[in-house]
C-alpha cells in the first residue's frame, strides 16, 4: 500500500494537504506543526476513532485531543494505491465522529464495496490497529513493544497454518476461570452441590399434595375456556355478519361514484368547448348593452329594431374624416404611382473584381516561388479585396430587388383595395369618399348619423367576437339561446362535480368503517339468531370465572414452582453424587488442560521466537554497526541481547537509552516484515535518541526498506535530511569509483 495523499481537518490541520511519495518520504518540522497529528490523522482514517475512550490519570483520548481548532468537524481524505488501483478514503463526522465512511476508485469513481469504516484499516493493511501500532508506527514516547493478545495470534500464526484465532494468554485465563467456578470456598459449584442435596427430599411430599390440588382446577379451568371459546366463535361470526353489511353498502356505494363520475366526466367534455365564463359574460353585457341602445334610438325614430337600419362603414376609408381620408388616399396613390414608375434592377457586370482576384492569386504564386514574404501577403491582400468586391454587389442586387418586388405587391394590394386600375383612379375613389361627406346636413343627422355608425361598429365589434368564439351566432337571439345553454352546461357541470365529492365522501366513510379486514363468508354462515348482547354477556361472565380459576391456579403453581420440579426433584437426589463426581473429574481435566497448552504454547513460541529474533538480531546488529549479534524474547515480549564476543546475554537494563530504543526499533521492524509485508511504515521522532552514526545506519536500514514499501520519517530536525543527502553522497561516490564491467 503506498499512500498518495492525504488532506485533514484534525486537531490543528485546518484543511492542510500532505502529499507523499513512494519509497521513503522524511517530513521534517518545527515543535507543535502538526507531524504528531498527521500520524495520529492517518490511523484514523484507516481504523476509525475510538469514541469509547475516556480521559483517565492525564491521558487524554483522541477524540479529545484531536477536535479541529476552527470548529468544524472532524474529517479527511486519503488517496492511495493498493492492489494495483488508485483509491480514495474519505471519512466525515455528521453521524459520529469520523463514523462516516465512503471509498471509491480515484479514476472511475466507482464506490468500492468491500472497505468499510470498521474492516477498512485491517483490509488495506492486513492487520488490526492494535497490531499496526505496535509494528508499523513508532513515535518516539512509544518505542518500546507491549504484548498484546492480537499481537500474540499474528505472531502465533506465522509458524502455524495462518489461523490466527487463539491467543494463549486468553486460553489459559479462561481455563483458570472455569477452574475457580468449580471449587473456590463455598460458593464453587462442589460446595454448593452438596447444600442442596440436603434440601431435595424435604419438599417432595408437599409438592405431591399441592400437585393433586393443582391438576382439578386445571380440568376445571379447560372447561370454562372451551366455553368461552364458543361464545368468542359466535361473536366472530355475528361481527363477520355485519362486515358482510357493510361491504354490500360500499359496493353500492362504489357503484354510485362510478355513476357520478361518468356524469361530471360527460358535462366536463360538454364544457371543455365552450369559451371561458368570464368571457362569455363580458360578450354577453355588452350584447345587452347593445340591444338597449339600439331599442333608444329605434323608439326615437319611432321604428322597431328589426327596421332600424345602422349604415355599414366605407371598406377603404372606414369611418376617417375628410382630411384623413384626403391623406390616406394621396400615400396610396404615391404607392401606385413609384411602382409604375420603378424599373427591374439589373446585375452589375463588372470584371474589375474578378481582375483584382486573379492578380492576386498571381502575384502570391509567384512570391511563393520567389520566398517573397511581401509579394505573397499583397497577392493574399489583393485576392481578398476582389472577393469582398464580389461579395458586395451580389448583396446590393438582391436588396434593391427585394425593394422592387415588394413595392409592386403593395401596388397591386393598394388597385385592389379601391376597385382602380392606376393611380388616378386611387384618387378620383378619395374624392368620392370626401364629396359624400361634405352633402349638406343639420347638426341633429349628424349626431344621429354618428350616434348609429357607432352602434353599428359596436355591433360588427361583438359579433366577430361571437363568431370566432361560437360559430352560428349570426343574431341576437341566437346568441342568447346560446349563452343560456352555456350557463345551463356549466351550473350541470357543478352539480355533478358536488353530487360526486359527496358520494366519494360517502364511500370513503363506509370503507373507513368496513376496515381493511376481508369478509369471512364461512363465519358469517355459522352462527344465525343469537342476540349479540346476551352471548357479550355471557362471555363477559365466563372471562371473570377464568380469570379467578387461574389466579388461584398460579398461585398454586407458583408455590409448586418455589418448592421445584418434583420429578427433577426426585432425581436429583440420586444424581447429585454423580455431579459431584463430575465436576471432580473436570476439574481435574481442567489443570491437565492449562499444563498441555502451556507445554504446547513453549512448543510453539520455540518456533515463532528464533524467527523474529533472528529477523531482529540482524537488524539490531546492523544499527550498532555489529556491536550485539542477537536477541532474545520472553512471552511479554520482554528482550535481552547479546553483546558480541560475551558469553552470555545482558537485560535492558545493562543498555543506554539510546541503544534500547534502536534494539525495539529494530524489533518493531522484523515485526513488519513479518507481519506486514507491504503496509507503511511509519516513524515519529523515533531517531532522537539515536547518535548521528547509528541515526545514519537507522537512515540507511530504512532506505533499503522503501525500496519495497513505502517508509514516513516525521521529525522536528533537519538532520536526517542532512544524513541522507551524505549516504547519498556515498553511494554516489561509491559508484563512481566502482570498475566498469567488461562485456
Amino acid at each position: 500500500m503506498i499512500i498518495r495523499n492525504m488532506r485533514a481537518s484534525f486537531g490543528k490541520l485546518d484543511g492542510q494537504e500532505l502529499r507523499l511519495q513512494p519509497g521513503l518520504n522524511v517530513i521534517s518540522g518545527a515543535n507543535e506543526t502538526g507531524k504528531t497529528t498527521w500520524l495520529a490523522f492517518l490511523m484514523a482514517m484507516l481504523y476509525g476513532v475510538d469514541t469509547k475512550d475516556r480521559a483517565r490519570g492525564g491521558f487524554v483520548p483522541d477524540k479529545l485531543k484531536y477536535q479541529p481548532w476552527n470548529g468544524k468537524p472532524m474529517s479527511g481524505t486519503m488517496e492511495l494505491e493498493a492492489e494495483g488501483r488508485r483509491v480514495t478514503l474519505e471519512r466525515t463526522s455528521e453521524t459520529s465522529l469520523m463514523g462516516d465512511f465512503r471509498a471509491w476508485d480515484t479514476e472511475s469513481g466507482s464506490p468500492i464495496e468491500e472497505l468499510t469504516g470498521k474492516t477498512c484499516g485491517q483490509t488495506l493493511v492486513g492487520v488490526e490497529a492494535a497490531v499496526y501500532a505496535r509494528s508499523g508506527c513508532l513515535r518516539q514516547q512509544r518505542i518500546p513493544v507491549s504484548a498484546d493478545a492480537q499481537l500474540e495470534k499474528r505472531l502465533s500464526g506465522l509458524v502455524t497454518s495462518g489461523s490466527e484465532d487463539y491467543s494463549f494468554a486468553e486460553i489459559d485465563d479462561q481455563l483458570k476461570k472455569l477452574q475457580s467456578s468449580i471449587r473456590h470456598n463455598q460458593s464453587g459449584a462442589l460446595p454448593r452441590a452438596e447444600s442442596a442435596r440436603q434440601k431435595l427430599l424435604d419438599r417432595l411430599q408437599e409438592i405431591e399434595d399441592s400437585q393433586r390440588q393443582l391438576s382439578a382446577l386445571e380440568l376445571e379451568l379447560t372447561e370454562l375456556k372451551e366455553q368461552r371459546e364458543q361464545k368468542r366463535e359466535i361473536l366472530n361470526s355475528l361481527e363477520a355478519q355485519d362486515r358482510k353489511l357493510r361491504q354490500e353498502r360500499v359496493d353500492a356505494a362504489e357503484a354510485a361514484l362510478a355513476s357520478a363520475r361518468e356524469d361530471r366526466e360527460g358535462w366536463e367534455a360538454v364544457c371543455a368547448d365552450l369559451p371561458e365564463e368570464e368571457v362569455l359574460q363580458e360578450l354577453e353585457s355588452g350584447l345587452q348593452q347593445l340591444q338597449n341602445d339600439l331599442q333608444r334610438v329605434a323608439l326615437e325614430e319611432g321604428l322597431t329594431i328589426s327596421e332600424l337600419e345602422l349604415p355599414e362603414p366605407d371598406p377603404v376609408f372606414k369611418r376617417m374624416g375628410a382630411r384623413e381620408a384626403h391623406d390616406k388616399a394621396a400615400a396610396d396613390a404615391t404607392v401606385v404611382q413609384n411602382a409604375k414608375n420603378a424599373k427591374r434592377p439589373r446585375r452589375k457586370r463588372s470584371p474589375f473584381w474578378l481582375i483584382l482576384i486573379l492578380l492576386g492569386i498571381g502575384v502570391g504564386f509567384a512570391g511563393a516561388l520567389l520566398s517573397k514574404l511581401i509579394l505573397v501577403i499583397f497577392g493574399i491582400a489583393a485576392a481578398l479585396g476582389g472577393l469582398g468586391w464580389w461579395l458586395w454587389l451580389r448583396i446590393e442586387y438582391n436588396r434593391r430587388k427585394d425593394a422592387y418586388i415588394s413595392l409592386q405587391k403593395e401596388a397591386r394590394r393598394i388597385l385592389e383595395l379601391y376597385g382602380a386600375k392606376n393611380a388616378k383612379g386611387v384618387v378620383l375613389r378619395g374624392i368620392s369618399y370626401i364629396q359624400g361627406l361634405a352633402a349638406e346636413e343639420s347638426e341633429e343627422e349628424s349626431r344621429e348619423r354618428k350616434e348609429l355608425e357607432s352602434l353599428a361598429d359596436r355591433r360588427a365589434v361583438i359579433f366577430e367576437k361571437l363568431e370566432a368564439l361560437m360559430p352560428g351566432c349570426g343574431t341576437p337571439e341566437k346568441a342568447e339561446a346560446l349563452f343560456q345553454e352555456a350557463a345551463r352546461s356549466r351550473q350541470e357541470l357543478a352539480q355533478a362535480r358536488l353530487v360526486e365529492q359527496q358520494r366519494a365522501e360517502q364511500l370513503q366513510a363506509l370503507r373507513f368503517a368496513l376496515g381493511s379486514e376481508p369478509v369471512d363468508e364461512e363465519a358469517a354462515a355459522r352462527f344465525e339468531g343469537y342476540d349479540r348482547d346476551t352471548v357479550t354477556e355471557e362471555l363477559r361472565s365466563l372471562e371473570g370465572q377464568i380469570e379467578a380459576t387461574t389466579s388461584m391456579a398460579d398461585k398454586l403453581a407458583g408455590a409448586i414452582g418455589q418448592m421445584g420440579d418434583p420429578f427433577a426433584l426426585n432425581a436429583e437426589a440420586d444424581r447429585i453424587g454423580a455431579e459431584i463426581r463430575r465436576l471432580e473429574d473436570r476439574y481435574a481435566a481442567l489443570r491437565l488442560a492449562r499444563r498441555a497448552l502451556t507445554e504446547a504454547d513453549e512448543t510453539l513460541r520455540a518456533k515463532f521466537a528464533p524467527l523474529l529474533c533472528q529477523k531482529t538480531g540482524e537488524l539490531f546488529s546492523k544499527l550498532t554497526a555489529g556491536k550485539y549479534d542477537a536477541i532474545q524474547l520472553d512471552r511479554s515480549l520482554h528482550v535481552t541481547v547479546h553483546p558480541k564476543d560475551s558469553a552470555v546475554y545482558r537485560p535492558l537494563s545493562y543498555l543506554s537509552g539510546g541503544t534500547v530504543d534502536q534494539l525495539y526499533f529494530a524489533l518493531r521492524l522484523a515485526i513488519c516484515e513479518l507481519l506486514l509485508p507491504k503496509a507503511p511504515i511509519v516513524l515519529d521522532d523515533a531517531l532522537v535518541y539515536f547518535d548521528d552514526k547509528r541515526a545514519a545506519l537507522a537512515l540507511e536500514t530504512l532506505k533499503e526498506l522503501s525500496q519495497t514499501r513505502q517508509v514516513l520519517v516525521f521529525t522536528c530536525q533537519s538532520r536526517e535530511k542532512k544524513l541522507l543527502n551524505e549516504l547519498a553522497k556515498k553511494s554516489k561516490r561509491k559508484a563512481q569509483k566502482a570498475p566498469a564491467s567488461i562485456s
